[in-house]
């Protein structure tokens, strides 16, 4: 969720945590929960309608009174009905007792008890009580005593049994942290593992047993730890737990034999490790000691070492350490009874590796060392000249040193919890797979051989979904952490949890449901989405499909509608009037009446949007040079992406809407608003553009999806050159004022706009000059139209002005000749300026 939505729910419960005291003192009242942005007080009475009522005067009309779910069991003659968690747990402690009790709560419209660890089991619950599978519960004593858990929770119809394990505080522990040694020597962990019964213990270096000798290990205060800037070693920082089966060299933590045929490994099993610490699956990097869970590496498996292998390794004294393995092999390390000066009377020889661009320090034995999320080795010792520089660091191999440990240890791996495969997979067809997935992150890949645990829920009958009563049922993970088991065959929802499992490592239990349907999801045939190579869909007008005869299909997301599964098992739904583009995302359900749902079908679709349209430029057109238009404009879809292009050049890109400097832009006559869209848009004209013929190029896309491009073809006249500045300035209405002359040739006058004595009329717009073109006059065509935004205004259908358009029509034939020697000065003056 948002932040926001975040702090809203934080509000909402705040609300119910103010409330709650008022309400729990009310006949009726059951218990409280938040739902859909509610908070919803499970009971009944008018003392606690009205309460209701009154906490939603304040403004917020958060508070809905719902009925028990309990008043939906039906007890038998011989059961009874848990009213409230105080009245339910003195009930428990008055007729068991205390011993293992955990927890007595309220959740989804039942009572659960929670108890573990004291109690043993032999007998069952009768019906209404439901027990998870394994659980072990007391037995009955003598008339007088006591009962059983199962016997009190056999007596309510609306309470559950579930086995916990003792509740206690947690410390977590990483690998590579370091520990001390009977007070006296320090180490570093390795990795947590399991032993053959299931206990948790921890893998280290088997020569930090002394032989045998070390009793008790002690946690080191990772601040004081120089990996964390320490000085020396930081003080215990409570018990991590006993040595167990210790090897350091051959079989018996013996020396190499004279026939070299003890080679041995490294390695101790701390033991008995203290409750309440939560040995972690992973390895820390010494970034942050005080935290290190963040960015600790995840444990998936063991791999093997092998030259050139990128490898890592932590310890409490120099931290986090990298580099390549250079060698794999047997090592010959001096035991705890090496004399000097050759310290070779008590080798242990071990299979190991080893690298010299890994460093390490006295303190480090133990350490994990890793490659990826994979364990590789523990940490044993370095080789070092007389002068103390390190040349190379060792390691002892793990899977090797596992395997000499009696009994064999699992190491502990991080394990992601399950969960449902989409949010489409909410429904499924009664019988069909119920998938999921399991994420790698934040490790590389799912454990291999991992498994989901899968057990059920107040299970109904003919719920078994493949599994005995009571039984879990484990199905297998692939390699992309996919999963799946059958829904049952009954409908309705069913509820199931769910825990990721790999020896015994657990990622812990999740609950989860999905609802059952009798119905098969239906089909979606057409249309079918365009391929990458073909043309693609430019509309979708029905969407068509098969299912169940006399079913109803809806359809809900980019396109909505229902209609009528036919009796040969077709149906089709118009969807012509809602015109979308881009990419859409359809979904179709069967719904019959009395039943749930089927499972959704979804198709995506990418359909291309038209063309967009060019609102201040036509085909054809002619544009002085130095009266361009100031922009490109036109109309598109509401939101699109609008892209312009001049001679395939990128001119700048748009978004079509309110928000676009076109809101204002005029439309030429002509252009149809809604072929391309109602939105408009606009972009800057390029400037400068050269004289000449030009293509002006113009996509929308939505989603990504472009439309073919909308294409008008203009042309550009040269601006006229500059002729000095004879008596007067051609078209200022000056008296005096003239066309400027060619070279030898006078300038032709300009007539007054009303000269004296002439009648009294409209008045005209003021000509503008003839652009130096060939185009400016029209001779046998269409005459070049000048009246973009900023060029000045002309008349359609006449000759350009010459200069000779302001001539009295008492001048007759001799101003048209006159008109015709301007027009030919004019042509003998544009190819005199080339």
């Amino acid at each position: 969720m948002t932040l926001a939505e975040f702090d809203a729910a934080g509000a909402l419960a705040r609300r119910a945590a103010d409330a709650a005291p008022s309400l729990r003192v009310l006949p009726g009242y059951v218990g409280i929960s938040l739902s859909g942005g509610k908070i919803a007080v499970e009971g009944s009475g008018p003392g606690l309608r009205a309460r209701v009522a009154e906490l939603n005067q304040s403004g917020h009309a958060d508070f809905v009174l719902a009925a028990p779910a309990a008043a939906a069991v039906v007890p038998s003659a011989a059961e009874l009905l848990a009213s409230s968690t105080q009245q339910l747990f003195e009930a428990y402690v008055r007729e068991v007792g205390t011993a293992g009790l955990q927890a007595v709560t309220y959740t989804d419209g039942h009572f659960v008890i929670r108890a573990g660890g004291t109690n043993t089991a032999q007998s069952g619950p009768a019906s209404g009580a439901v027990l998870d599978a394994g659980l072990n519960l007391q037995p009955a004593g003598e008339p007088g005593t006591k009962m059983s858990a199962a016997e009190f929770v056999a007596r309510y119809a609306n309470v559950t049994l579930e086995q916990g394990s003792r509740v206690t505080t947690e410390e977590d522990f990483f690998g590579g942290q370091g520990y001390i040694v009977d007070g006296r020597t320090l180490c570093s962990a390795g990795f947590g593992a399991f032993s053959p019964a299931g206990e948790p213990v921890v893998l280290t270096a088997g020569h930090c047993a002394g032989d045998g000798a070390a009793k008790q290990a002690e946690i080191e205060n990772p601040a004081g730890a120089p990996a964390a800037g320490g000085a020396g070693s930081g003080a215990a920082a409570g018990i991590l737990g006993t040595f167990g089966f210790s090897q350091f060299g051959g079989s018996g933590n013996s020396r190499v034999a004279s026939d070299g045929t003890n080679v041995g490994t490294d390695i101790t099993v701390l033991q008995g490790i203290r409750s309440g610490l939560d040995l972690q699956p992973a390895v820390t990097r010494w970034d942050n000691p005080a935290d290190p869970g963040p960015t600790s590496v995840k444990i998936v498996g063991t791999v093997a070492p092998f030259q050139g292998q990128p490898v890592c390794r932590s310890g409490r004294t120099t931290g986090w350490r990298c580099g390549t393995v250079d060698s794999v092999g047997i090592w010959a390390i001096p035991g705890p009874n090496s004399l000097p000066p050759d310290y070779d009377n008590d080798l242990r020889a071990i299979r190991g590796f080893d690298s010299t661009s890994v460093t390490s320090g006295g303190g480090d034995s133990g350490g994990p060392w890793i490659s990826g999320n994979f364990a590789v080795g523990l940490h044993t010792g370095a080789e070092s000249t007389d002068e103390g520089v390190q040349t190379r660091a060792i390691a002892t191999t793990l899977e090797d040193a596992m395997g000499q440990v009696p009994g064999g240890v699992q190491l502990q791996l991080f394990l992601a919890k399950p969960t449902l495969a989409a949010a489409s997979n909410a429904t499924v067809t009664a019988g069909e797979p119920i998938t999921g997935h399991i994420d790698a992150g934040p490790a590389s890949v799912v454990a291999p051989n991992s498994k989901v645990r899968v057990t059920v829920l107040n299970q109904k009958p003919g719920q078994t979904s493949g599994q005995k009563d009571g039984q879990p049922l484990e199905v297998p993970v692939d390699a992309s952490g996919n999963w799946q088991f059958p829904a049952p065959s009954s409908a309705g929802t069913f509820k199931f949890s769910a825990e990721t499992v790999n020896g015994n490592s657990r990622s812990g239990a999740v609950a989860l449901s999905v609802d059952v349907s009798r119905l098969a999801a239906p089909a979606i045939t057409s249309p079918v989405d365009g391929q990458p190579d073909g043309p693609g869909l430019t509309a979708i007008e029905t969407i068509e499909g098969t299912g169940e005869a006399g079913g109803t299909v809806r359809l809900s997301g980019d396109l909505t509608g229902t209609g009528l599964v036919a009796a040969d098992g077709r149906w089709s739904i118009n969807v012509a009037d809602q015109p979308v583009f881009g990419k859409i995302s359809v979904m179709a359900v069967l719904t019959a009446p009395g039943e749930v749902d089927s499972p959704a079908v979804t198709r995506t679709y990418s359909v291309i949007p038209p063309a967009p349209a060019v609102s201040n430029l036509r085909d054809g057109r002619h544009l002085r040079q130095d009266a361009l238009p100031a922009t490109i404009s036109g109309m598109a879809i509401d939101g699109a992406d609008v892209a312009v292009a001049v001679d395939g050049v990128a001119v700048d890109s748009v978004r079509a809407g309110p928000g676009s400097t076109a809101a204002k832009a005029a439309l030429e006559p002509g252009i149809t608003q809604t072929s391309a869209g109602s939105a408009r848009w606009s972009v800057p004209f390029p400037a400068e553009l050269a004289a000449g013929a030009h293509t002006v190029t113009v996509t929308q896309a939505i989603d990504g999806v472009a439309s073919l491009p909308a294409a008008v073809a203009f042309v550009v006249d040269a601006a006229p050159a500059s002729g000095g500045t004879p008596a007067g300035t051609p078209g200022s209405g000056k008296p005096g004022a003239g066309t400027p002359a060619t070279p030898g040739q006078p300038a032709v006058p300009q007539q007054p706009a009303n000269p004296a004595g002439a009648p009294a009329g409209p008045a005209k717009p003021a000509q503008a000059p003839a652009p130096p073109s060939d185009t400016s006059v029209s001779v046998g065509g269409t005459a070049p139209d000048y009246t973009a935004p900023g060029n000045t205004p002309g008349t359609a259908d006449q000759l350009a002005s010459t200069g000779a358009g302001g001539l009295l029509p008492v001048a007759g034939l001799g101003a048209g000749a006159l008109l015709l020697g301007a027009a030919f000065m004019a042509f003998g003056r544009r190819r005199a300026l080339r």
